[in-house]
């Protein structure tokens, strides 16, 4: 081997190092160790899709495994091998790489001639004048059948692979493939894998083994793996060319995610919030960090060491604009939230009532996870209407504070002005924006953070009067709990992320998120809206009885309902300000240690009675020291004991003379006692009532097992009777109060929806319960009026969002085929692919136009399903008259700067540069407004045309607009 081998060799074995990786470097304080977990000092946070203490277990077996077999066999040790394969994965992909430019030219041909030619998958119509160079022979695996196929490969063609996705096959491998898979089978299983998260790639391939009628192998996975792979990043480019085509950047997706939400219109009202956004964090999507084993090390604190990766190298990116980069995400670490953000300090449970009940909200800094996992979880934030706006991996740790921060300043970046942003854990969350380095943007963009209807329930009360949709201004009829129902249906990936590498697991969510928002959001959104108007109209019905209600409650205006809002607000205010009153103090233990020394002396005294009695002369003789005697000797120590707790207070507290039951201050401190002994009762009752709401969700929530609902319901049956004895420990200690408070009953409790009853009841004063907010039926009151409120908000809302859908199908629908129209002849392949896209993008819009014609025959709808004038097109057009302007004037330079041969010729030009030199304000000022004129008069000719052809559209009965 000469010099250059030699190099070659060595440097294709240093690309195969993965010496990056450093066990030593971990940030392992993110880790949950088993210590903490076994001493109970930690807690193990388990996912909806479970399986992470099987994962460990495994981990730990393959382990133990390892070190019995090496005990056992005892084998001289093997010839050391230098060759790896450990970058082979890396290898494969910059092979196909090298020929990617040509195999999206050959798919798009492809699509090309099914599209127009629609012969069969596997053979196409060759030129008249194209040389053969070859015939390369490859198995080709089809929908229900396996067999050989002759490919004709072309001299200009860079490989094999180019000439085989030209006929609609996509090969196992780069150079020499012996397998290739048509794209008929690579789409069907994208499509049912979007549509169905659970089926995998085994599961696929086992089913293509049964209708061939051959046994599996575990290596046909692979060999699909890779043709799968392959097909999607193709898929990829094609659309990356086709975006590009359009004139539509990497931003584009981003900021037209939703039409509903950004494609603003001319003269449309105003909105308090421009976009409402939610977000939460899921912690189904783990994936295993893939390591050497180790022979069960253990470093100082008795932990197990973690193993060096054994990942193979693989650079690829999936993220296709929804992942957020990690990068980014990092800039809001630990250690630098820590100097920006008030964690830790001795009052931040006191500011925020709500801390003990959200674990993100106490964990949103320190938060921890298993080490076995890298990935553990996905943060996701979704517009109103459910569509994916950006996606970040949360990496090693649990829901920390870094990555909402990093969406929202992702979010601000994008959209600016008033943003509505939904959390579980927005009361808390907005502190944390305000003291980080978004603060001041967040500031000035107006954002606004929330809190989801659901989560809300279970928040404090005075959290829910500045968090909850329901008293917010601009919220609607928003539950801002979005993300819940996207996971719900995304965890079904957990099975397929598991164990699959970095690269395999982002292309899987985000293939399903660009999935999910095309065929899914977009195809429901006509639904959501139009739903949306029902459910406000519905709502404003019951103002009626509300009108009828209030002469008879003597509430004349509705301005009370907000008078009544402000007091509440203003006393829970002065309650959370004021000291709090069941934390024992040093006077009920002085109270409580007089008690306990009265009751030791009494005992004694009855002792001391009986002892003497059995040493009277008359008392039987009992040998050694009586039972007597050693009670009395222990009560005397008791008795002592006390004496001496007691004096201690005497001492800390400055009391000179000992309190009696007759004194005032024994009296005072009395009832201090039985005011804290109530709210300890009040508080365990309301954290039974807290659990028990999840437990219902939770077990009346889709993707929840026979076996966990049954256990749920045990719990709950559990949980009943300790709510019974909560309710009677409660009502004992209310008695004992001075007013007594009204007691409870089990149908009072178990119908709670809001805890915000728990609030009113910590206060003891009588004329706090006489308050009319504090009386149900005006509460409830209250309640629909505000609700009212949010229903005339929603439909102001969707009379402004309708016409932007609207208008977005006619203005798409427009620039697509326009588009189109453009390629046809310039280039029919790219042609072809803008027309698939706009068959993608157009197929339910026929369907939103239907359920739009059918909502304004609804009695009581007030707004507009005509299209409008984009903003975006408006400037679009602006854009291209200046540019056309400058056409024109440098058109008219060069023929002024260049003379004519004849007079009229030069009177000619003479007029136009006279004309060109005239005031230049006046002349744009000319043509400008000739350009709006018939911009004018094709909006309308179009916006004409396109009403009679909804209406033809409207025509063809009710039940083809009748909604599922």
């Amino acid at each position: 081997m000469d010099a250059d081998g030699l190099q070659g060799l060595e440097h294709l074995q240093g690309l195969a190092d993965d010496d990056d990786f450093d066990p030593s470097n971990l940030n392992t304080a993110n880790f949950v160790t088993m210590e903490g977990v076994l001493n109970g000092s930690e807690q193990i946070e388990l996912s909806h899709a479970g399986r992470e203490l099987g994962s460990l277990e495994e981990d730990l077996e393959a382990d133990t495994d390892d070190e019995s077999a090496g005990a056992k066999t005892r084998q001289a040790p093997k010839a050391e091998d230098w060759r790896t394969r450990h970058d082979r994965t890396e290898r494969r992909n910059l092979a196909f790489e090298s020929q990617m430019p040509e195999m999206v030219a050959s798919y798009i041909r492809y699509c090309a001639e099914q599209a127009t030619a629609g012969g069969p998958l596997c053979t196409s119509p060759e030129e008249e004048e194209m040389r053969v160079q070859e015939v390369y022979e490859i198995r080709v695996v089809d929908m229900f059948e396996t067999s050989t196929v002759d490919v004709k490969l072309k001299p200009t063609e860079n490989g094999i692979a180019p000439a085989l996705v030209r006929e609609g096959l996509l090969p196992c491998g780069p150079w020499e493939p012996t397998v290739a898979i048509t794209v008929r089978v690579l789409e069907a299983y994208r499509i049912q894998h979007a549509r169905c998260p659970q089926l995998a790639i085994q599961s696929f391939v086992k089913s293509l083994c049964d209708m061939h009628g051959v046994a599996y192998r575990p290596y046909l996975c692979q060999q699909f793996s890779i043709a799968y792979d392959l097909y999607l990043d193709v898929r990829r480019r094609t659309d990356e060319r086709v975006m590009l085509l359009l004139g539509r950047d990497s931003k584009w997706r981003l900021k037209h995610a939703c039409p509903a939400c950004m494609y603003k219109l001319e003269g449309e009202d105003k909105l308090i919030f421009d976009m409402l956004t939610t977000m939460d964090g899921n912690d189904s999507l783990k994936r295993v960090l893939r390591r050497n084993k180790t022979s069960m090390a253990e470093d100082e604190g008795g932990e197990p060491v973690l193993g060096k990766s054994k990942e193979r190298v693989d650079n690829r990116d999936a993220s296709d604009g929804y992942m957020y980069p990690r990068d980014r995400v990092e800039r809001w670490a630990k250690t630098r939230l820590a100097e920006v953000l008030p964690m830790g300090s001795g009052n931040s449970t006191a500011d925020n009532p709500c801390a003990d009940r959200w674990k993100n909200m106490i964990d949103d800094v320190t938060s921890k996870m298993w080490g076995i996992f890298d990935e553990t979880g996905i943060f996701l934030a979704l517009c109103r209407h459910g569509f994916v706006l950006v996606i970040a991996d949360m990496i090693r740790s649990g829901e920390l504070a870094k990555y909402p921060l990093a969406i929202v300043q992702e979010l601000l970046d994008t959209f600016g002005m008033n943003l509505g942003a939904g959390y579980d854990i927005g009361c808390h969350f907005r502190a944390t924006v305000e003291n980080s380095e978004l603060g001041e943007q967040a500031r000035r963009n107006k954002l606004k953070c929330l809190v989801g209807s659901f989560h809300g329930h279970a928040h404090n009360r005075l959290c829910q009067l500045s968090f909850l949709a329901t008293y917010v201004e601009g919220m609607g009829l928003e539950d801002l709990e979005g993300c819940e129902r996207y996971f719900s249906r995304s965890n079904g990936l957990a099975k397929s992320c598991r164990y699959a590498s970095r690269f395999h697991r982002q292309q899987e969510i985000t293939t399903y998120a660009k999935h999910f928002d095309s065929f899914e959001t977009y195809a429901n959104l006509s639904k959501f809206l139009c739903t949306k108007y029902r459910q406000a109209l519905g709502i404003l019905k019951m103002e009626a009885v509300l009108q009828n209600w209030m002469p008879q409650e003597g509430v004349d205006d509705y301005a009370r309902f907000h008078e009544w809002l402000q007091e509440e607000k203003d006393y829970l205010l002065g309650l959370k300000d004021a000291p709090k009153t069941n934390e024992e103090t040093l006077e009920m233990e002085y109270v409580q240690k007089l008690i306990n020394l009265s009751a030791s002396e009494a005992k004694y005294s009855v002792l001391l009675a009986d002892t003497r009695r059995a040493r009277a002369d008359d008392a039987p003789y009992a040998p050694g020291v009586g039972k007597a005697e050693l009670a009395r000797r222990h009560a005397k120590e008791k008795v002592d004991k006390d004496l001496e707790t007691v004096q201690e207070l005497e001492r800390q507290l400055d009391i000179a003379d000992r309190w009696t039951t007759a004194s005032p201050r024994w009296v005072s401190t009395t009832v201090a006692i039985k005011k804290r002994k109530y709210l300890l009762a009040l508080d365990a009752l309301e954290l039974l009532i807290v659990e028990r709401i999840f437990e219902l969700t939770k077990m009346n929530q889709s993707q929840t097992g026979y076996k966990m609902r049954k256990h749920i319901a045990k719990a709950l049956q559990a949980r009943s009777k300790a709510v019974r004895n909560a309710i009677d420990r409660y009502n004992s200690a209310a008695s004992l109060l001075n007013p007594p408070m009204p007691h409870l009953t089990w149908e009072q409790v178990v119908e709670y929806v809001f805890l915000a009853d728990f609030d009113i009841l910590r206060d003891t004063r009588a004329e706090i319960q006489s308050r009319p907010w504090t009386r149900p039926a005006y509460w409830l009151a209250m309640d629909r009026y505000f609700k009212i409120l949010r229903a005339r908000e929603e439909i102001h809302r969707l009379n402004v969002e309708i016409p932007r859908v609207v208008t977005w199908i006619r203005d798409e629908d427009r620039v697509l085929q326009g588009k189109s129209e453009e390629e046809a002849d310039a280039d029919r392949g790219m042609a072809v692919q803008v027309r698939l896209y706009r068959e993608r993008r157009g197929r339910f819009d026929d369907t939103h136009m239907q359920r739009f014609w059918a909502l304004a025959k609804t009695p009581g709808f007030t707004g507009s399903v005509m299209p409008g004038v984009s903003l975006e097109m408006r400037a679009a057009r602006r854009e291209a008259r200046a540019a056309a302007r400058e056409q024109r004037q440098a058109a008219v330079r060069r023929a002024s700067g260049g003379g004519s041969e004849s007079d009229g010729s030069d009177e000619e030009t003479a007029i136009v540069v006279d004309v060109s030199a005239g005031d230049e304000g006046e002349e744009e000022g000319w043509v400008e407004e000739e350009d709006e004129g018939d911009d004018a008069m094709e909006e309308a000719v179009s916006d004409l045309l396109y009403t009679i052809s909804m209406v033809a559209v409207d025509d063809k009965g009710p039940q083809q607009v009748q909604e599922s």
